[in-house]
């Protein structure tokens, strides 16, 4: 028999599959009813979560009238783009500037002697050194440093010559000697020249007449003067005035070629016994102590005498009495002594006072009767914190600010001021005067090295000790800063000529390169000094006919040998080479390094040759090298850190005596890349050499194309390449240009015993732009190394495009437009969640189609609190600026908002606080309550559509849920209704094959 069918019965010939969908599609319909709910609760959650988006659209667009600076916004304009184009930002400074670009900044290119093929020609061997414009030993001097720093006044002056030939030399754009000294060598009319010597500048006349040579003012400017050149030399001559001198506002990173003065920062940096035996410790570091002299706080200026009133926390007042107080530590004892509860401590130039008493009010400090004492104290606040850290007072920056150490120091107020300590006589270091006796002395117990960049460190067998000069002249060095810090040793050097003719220099009293060249110059030889052409050192030249060797050797001392110029020579040029000027020292700031780029914060690890390692954290606001060094030091490895014999970096001297090789990674950033001492020591060598020099070695078969290789992955800050000027026999030249624009990326390039030699292609240089008209007044020079200034107005961005000699006026005026394009913005947005609003809740009586949240209690709340917030009055806001109608949006039909700009812009020329305050002011302001509002409708487990919306889904996985179990159920009847069916027909197959049977026997019987 065959199979039972499952569609329809064999035995029966019920259709089963039709009878059981039958029943089954009957028992269906709740499911159906409940699938068709679940439809609709998902169109109405995602209409609910539409509107949220729609919201949230609002907010975005809101976002920014909560911010202070949202009324701020700025619009920049050039009336010559061509020179400037001009960028704003919100709270630019508003106003109209006049510019004029002079010059735009220019990166440093030079050029090579050629070579016949790139890849077969031989450059010659040696070594290539490439410093930047900080190792050069004629830098040109900023007219901003002159004369004590007040500089020179921009302007114009006339040169007149002894035949009555004038010119007028126009300094308006001028920033350095150069500068100066090109407008008037370059000028055609007057027959003059213009040269510095020593610390001034000199004016000769070359014309041959017989009057007088005057140099005279313009337009009742000081530019002359300042430079120390007005007036008139009756013999042809003007000499100038001394323009480089000391003052108290020198800072002391200025001094000693910018190396400034070492210090421990922790220790006396020195001591000065006087010749009663009194001792003085000098301690120049920020930190006040109990000792520090009131007189010495706040740039000198002190602490008027008084009282200052205390109200600490429990509410207890004190009045102080501080008229007699002289040092911090009798400041110090009156308030701990007050009966307040009260501590002071000090923190860098900072006082603490620290409120121990267990009130909850706030601490106060104030004056009484406006004496002055709390705000010299830099005390003049109030906390709720339990402590009030004060301004800061004290610092040590300026060569005044270590005159009036050493004045106040404790022990020489006691002594009646036995010592003093000035600016010397000459203006160019220190003078220290002892009224005791004439056995003044000054030592270094903890070998800080601050006396010795002083000048006044030893003994001096007088009441008195001068400084060496501490500041170099018109675009010199100090020998003291050449050799790396090693200095140069003063003695005389004798010259012979390749005719063999001897001349003896004394240059013991030298303190200058300058000083050499010049003596060199004014002694007779024919034998005359100059800077080398790479700016780096000095160069002799022999101009005599002799065939001999030009000698030049030490009579007495080292200099010539310190000079690197000892020697005989089959020659009649000698040059020093690279006289390794010290232009880092521990004083330096990182912000400094690295042409100015700076260092960025981070981490690195220093691995000893032992295998110790510790990481070196320099994320915590670094200032100097000081500072780093500092923290190697300490790190408790055998590593040692200082700055490098050449003065031009950082140097790691391991000191372990290990197996393995000192090394330096980065955990992080580029920190020790920044500083130049990333990586590895060399194998057998035990320090890792931050220097700032690159030194590229060249082969004997090394060519151009082997140069640029190297050159390119040096740590060199160039770019090299090669250039086919079209020559016919030697085309090719090396072209390196500097990849910092600006004096400051300004390459200094010692070819060494290669064959190459450099020409400049481009020379470096600043943008000058003047602010104001020159026609008009003096105007202000600014420089910058980029073609980009962007801290000369607040918030304002300038680039330069073109020199123009005609001014151009930037104006920067309120971005109206900017706003009236926020508040349209809001306004559409507002509109379209108004707009999705009514498209789900309406109801088209031609179709009887309803929206799918008809008559939903929560959207038509959503709509109300829209149309509350924008029509609320804001708390705390004067009418009428207190509502939205003022800013000339109102509430319209369908409500809808309509945004009259007519009217915001008149009522923002009115009165743009008012406006600003109805958007911005905190938590009462427009921007505020509608970001509140939206929070509220959106977001957060209570926000209104997030309730809503949660509700919904609930309700969906209700109706799921049931629907699954029902399906289920479903399941099992089917399967029990086929059972059944099976069954029946199994029972009829049965009667059947009984009935078979009996029939079968009923026809064996008959």
């Amino acid at each position: 028999m065959s199979s039972i069918s499952s569609s329809i019965g064999i035995i029966s010939g019920l259709p089963i599959q039709d009878l059981v969908d039958s029943l089954i599609a009957v028992q269906r319909r709740p499911i159906l009813l409940m699938q068709n709910r679940v439809a609709k609760l998902t169109q109405r959650r995602t209409a609910f979560l539409g509107i949220s988006a729609q919201l949230l659209a609002i907010r975005n667009s809101a976002v920014r009238f909560g911010d202070s600076s949202f009324f701020q916004k700025s619009a920049a304009s050039s009336t010559n783009e061509s020179s400037i184009l001009a960028t704003a930002v919100a709270g630019a400074a508003i106003g109209q500037y006049s510019f004029t670009v002079r010059n735009l900044a220019a990166t440093h290119s030079v050029i090579s002697n050629g070579f016949a093929t790139t890849d077969q020609s031989p450059v010659g061997a040696g070594t290539l050194t490439i410093e930047n414009s900080a190792g050069r030993v004629d830098l040109a001097t900023r007219l901003s440093s002159l004369n004590g720093g007040s500089g020179v006044s921009a302007g114009r002056f006339r040169v007149t010559d002894r035949s009555g030939n004038s010119a007028d030399i126009d300094l308006v754009a001028a920033t350095t000697i150069q500068d100066v000294l090109d407008a008037i060598n370059h000028q055609t009319t007057a027959d003059v020249i213009a040269r510095v010597d020593g610390d001034h500048l000199e004016i000769e006349d070359l014309s041959g007449g017989t009057g007088t040579l005057v140099v005279s003012e313009l337009n009742g400017g000081e530019t002359a003067s300042t430079l120390g050149l007005l007036g008139s030399g009756p013999l042809g001559v003007i000499t100038g005035s001394d323009l480089v001198y000391l003052n108290g506002e020198t800072r002391l990173d200025e001094l000693n070629d910018g190396n400034g003065v070492r210090r421990l920062e922790v220790q006396t940096d020195f001591q000065i016994v006087l010749s009663d035996g009194t001792t003085l410790d000098i301690d120049l570091s920020d930190q006040l102590s109990d000792d520090t002299a009131l007189s010495a706080l706040n740039g000198g200026a002190g602490v008027p005498a008084g009282s200052i009133r205390i109200t600490n926390r429990a509410g207890v007042t004190v009045d102080v009495d501080l008229s007699a107080a002289v040092t911090l530590g009798d400041v110090k004892t009156a308030i701990s002594e007050a009966g307040a509860d009260l501590a002071v401590s000090y923190v860098g130039g900072t006082i603490v006072v620290t409120d121990q008493s267990t009130g909850e009010g706030e601490t106060i400090i104030e004056e009484i009767d406006s004496g002055g004492t709390a705000e010299g104290l830099g005390l003049l606040q109030s906390s709720s914190t339990g402590a009030i850290a004060g301004d800061e007072i004290y610092s040590v920056e300026t060569l005044g600010d270590v005159l009036r150490l050493i004045n106040t120091n404790a022990d020489n107020v006691a002594g009646g001021n036995a010592l003093v300590a000035s600016v010397s006589a000459d203006g160019l270091g220190i003078t220290l005067t002892d009224s005791t006796g004439t056995n003044l002395t000054v030592v270094d117990p903890n070998d800080s090295g601050a006396a010795s960049d002083l000048g006044i460190i030893g003994a001096a067998p007088a009441s008195e000790i001068n400084s060496r000069r501490l500041i170099a002249g018109l675009d010199t060095v100090l020998l003291r800063s050449l050799n790396g810090g090693g200095g140069v040793d003063g003695g005389t050097i004798s010259l012979s000529n390749r005719a063999g003719v001897s001349v003896e220099v004394d240059l013991s009293s030298a303190d200058t390169l300058a000083d050499v060249v010049s003596a060199i110059n004014a002694s007779g030889s024919t034998i005359t000094a100059s800077v080398n052409a790479s700016g780096l050192g000095i160069e002799l030249n022999d101009s005599s006919t002799g065939l001999g060797n030009l000698i030049i050797s030490d009579v007495s001392g080292t200099t010539a040998s310190d000079l690197n110029i000892a020697g005989s020579f089959a020659a009649s040029t000698v040059s020093s080479g690279n006289l390794q000027r010290q232009y880092i020292s521990s004083s330096t700031r990182l912000s400094a390094l690295n042409n100015g780029r700076g260092v960025p914060s981070g981490k690195l690890r220093i691995t000893d040759s032992t295998g110790e390692s510790r990481v070196l954290d320099l994320t915590q606001g670094e200032e100097t090298l000081r500072d780093v060094i500092r923290q190697i030091n300490s790190l408790g490895i055998a590593v040692e850190a200082t700055i490098n014999v050449t003065g031009d970096g950082l140097l790691l001297t391991d000191t372990g005596g290990g197996g393995l090789q000192l090394k330096v990674v980065e955990e992080g950033g580029t920190t020790a890349k920044a500083l130049g001492i990333l990586g590895e020591a060399a194998e057998g060598e035990d320090t890792i050499d931050g220097s700032f020099e690159t030194r590229v070695t060249i082969g004997s078969a090394d060519t151009l194309d082997d140069v640029v290789e190297k050159l390119r992955d040096s740590r060199a800050a160039v770019n090299a390449s090669i250039i086919n000027d079209g020559a016919a026999d030697r085309p090719y030249r090396l072209n390196v240009t500097s990849e910092v624009s600006g004096r400051v990326g300004q390459l200094a390039i010692d070819v060494g015993d290669t064959g190459l030699s450099f020409g400049t292609l481009t020379r470096a240089r600043d943008a000058v732009v003047l602010l104001g008209s020159p026609d008009d007044g003096t105007p202000l020079v600014l420089t910058s190394s980029t073609n980009t200034l962007d801290r000369v107005i607040a918030g304002v961005r300038l680039e330069l495009i073109g020199p123009d000699e005609q001014p151009v006026t930037v104006t920067v005026t309120r971005d109206i437009d900017a706003l009236v394009s926020d508040l349209q913005n809001f306004v559409s947005a507002f509109n379209s969640a108004i707009s999705a609003i009514k498209s789900t809740t309406s109801f088209d009586q031609e179709t009887e189609t309803r929206g799918i949240l008809l008559g939903d209690s929560t959207v038509n709340r959503i709509r109300s609190r829209l149309i509350s917030v924008v029509t609320a009055a804001g708390p705390g806001l004067s009418p009428p600026f207190n509502r939205l109608t003022a800013a000339g949006i109102t509430l319209g039909s369908g409500s809808t908002l309509q945004f009259d700009e007519d009217r915001f812009r008149e009522a923002f020329e009115q009165d743009p606080d008012a406006i600003n305050a109805l958007f911005t002011t905190e938590e009462t302001g427009f921007g505020a309550l509608i970001e509140n509002e939206i929070d509220l409708l959106t977001e957060g487990d209570n926000g209104l559509i997030p309730t809503k919306e949660r509700s919904l889904q609930d309700s969906e996985n209700i109706l799921t849920e049931r629907i699954e179990q029902l399906e289920e159920l479903l399941v099992r009847r089917r399967n029990r209704l086929f059972a059944q069916f099976t069954a029946t027909e199994l029972a009829l197959s049965r009667l059947q094959q009984q009935q078979s049977a009996l029939l079968f026997l009923s026809a064996t019987l008959l």
